[in-house]
C-alpha cells in the first residue's frame, strides 16, 4: 500500500502517534472513520506491538524519583540551550474523540505548524497534536497528578514513518494538570480550552476551526523540567520519544476535571508505570525542580475526589468512573 499523503497522511499521524485504530502495520493505517478502539487500557497484555507486551529498554511512562534525577552540568543530554517554542500563540486545530482520548491536531500545511527546539532537542520538531490523560501517566516520587497533557511533536526533517524508527524521532512535551477550587486570571486563560470538551464527549465526535493559544497550556516555568529517552505510551510503544516533562502544573477547576470523567473513552486512559531499565532522567543544571507538596495538594482536591480515588495517598486507581 502506498504511503498516504496530504489529509490522508494527517489522519495517519493521528493513528500512529496516538494509536486511534489498528496500527499493527505502519504501512496500512486503519480507516479514519472507524473510531472504535481495537485495544483498551484495561487489557495492556494484549496490546499490538511486541514492545508493549514484552517491554523494551526505555518504555514509558515511568515514576520519576527526584533524588535520581541528574542535573546536567556537563550537557550530556541537554546540549542545545533553552527550549524555544515558536508559533504556539495562535494554533488552528481540529478536535476529535478518537475512542482513547480527546485530541486536538494542528490544521493546515506542516510549514505553518508550531515548532519546538532547544534543551535536549538537536532538531526542529513540528507540533502534530495535543491530547489528555486522566490520571497522569508519569508520576513524581510515586505521586500522580489528576491529569497529564501531551504535546506530540515529530522531527521536522522526517516523515512520521521515519520518525517512529528513530530514537529521537518524536518529542513529547508533558504538562501535569492539577485541580483547585478557584483559578487566578492566568489559570483561567489556561483553562479556556475546556469550553470545547463538551463537543467531544462521544467516540467519533469532531470539531474544527478552533483557534488555541497553546502557550497558555504550557507550564508557566519552562526552564524547569525532567527529560529522558523513552517510548510512546500507546501501541505500538515505539522507543522513539524524547520526553520533556515540566515539573510545574497548570490548573483546572473541579467541575472541569469532573467533565473528563464523563468522556466516553472508558474508565481511564493511562498506561501503567513501566520498569526502569536504561532510563536516565536529566534536568537543566540551572533549574530548581518543584517537588509536589502533597499536603497542600490535598487541601484543594481531597474534598472533591474522595469518591474518585481508591488510594488518595498515591493517586493510583483504576481511573475515573464514566457513568
Amino acid at each position: 500500500m502506498d504511503r498516504p499523503t496530504g489529509r490522508q497522511r494527517k489522519d495517519f499521524v493521528v493513528e500512529v502517534v496516538r494509536g486511534k485504530g489498528d496500527v499493527a502495520s505502519a504501512a496500512e493505517p486503519s480507516s479514519i472513520i472507524d473510531y472504535q478502539p481495537v485495544w483498551t487500557y484495561d487489557d495492556e497484555a494484549h496490546w499490538p506491538g511486541l514492545r508493549c507486551r514484552e517491554g523494551g529498554k526505555r518504555q514509558s511512562p515511568i515514576d520519576i524519583k527526584t533524588s535520581d534525577v541528574i542535573p546536567d552540568y556537563t550537557k550530556q543530554f541537554i546540549k542545545y540551550g533553552p527550549l524555544q517554542f515558536t508559533g504556539y500563540h495562535k494554533v488552528l486545530v481540529s478536535g476529535i474523540n478518537n475512542g482513547h482520548t480527546i485530541q486536538f491536531s494542528s490544521e493546515g500545511e506542516e510549514a505553518i505548524h508550531p515548532v519546538l527546539t532547544g534543551g535536549p532537542l538537536k532538531y526542529l520538531y513540528r507540533l502534530e497534536q495535543l491530547h489528555f490523560h486522566w490520571l497522569s501517566e508519569h508520576s513524581i516520587n510515586g505521586v500522580k497528578y489528576p491529569m497529564e497533557l501531551h504535546f506530540v511533536h515529530v522531527r521536522a526533517d522526517l516523515t512520521v514513518y521515519e520518525a517512529l524508527g528513530k530514537r529521537d524521532g518524536l518529542a513529547i512535551v508533558s504538562v501535569f494538570g492539577n485541580v483547585q477550587a478557584e483559578l487566578d486570571d492566568y489559570q483561567q486563560e489556561a483553562s479556556e480550552m475546556m469550553q470545547h470538551i463538551p463537543k467531544l464527549m462521544k467516540t467519533g465526535d469532531r470539531t474544527s476551526g478552533v483557534l488555541l493559544d497553546m502557550t497558555k497550556l504550557l507550564s508557566p516555568n519552562r526552564e524547569s523540567y525532567y527529560t529522558y529517552s523513552g517510548s510512546l505510551t500507546s501501541p505500538e510503544c515505539n522507543e522513539a520519544v524524547i520526553w520533556i516533562i515540566f515539573d510545574s502544573p497548570i490548573f483546572l477547576t473541579d467541575a472541569q476535571y469532573r467533565l473528563f470523567g464523563k468522556v466516553g473513552v472508558g474508565r481511564h486512559n493511562f498506561r501503567s508505570l513501566q520498569k526502569l531499565k536504561h532510563h536516565v532522567v536529566f534536568s537543566p543544571a540551572e533549574s530548581k525542580i518543584h517537588i509536589p507538596q502533597i499536603v497542600i495538594f490535598f487541601e484543594d482536591v481531597i474534598r472533591v475526589f474522595t469518591d474518585f480515588f481508591r488510594n488518595v495517598g498515591t493517586f493510583v486507581s483504576d481511573g475515573l468512573p464514566t457513568r
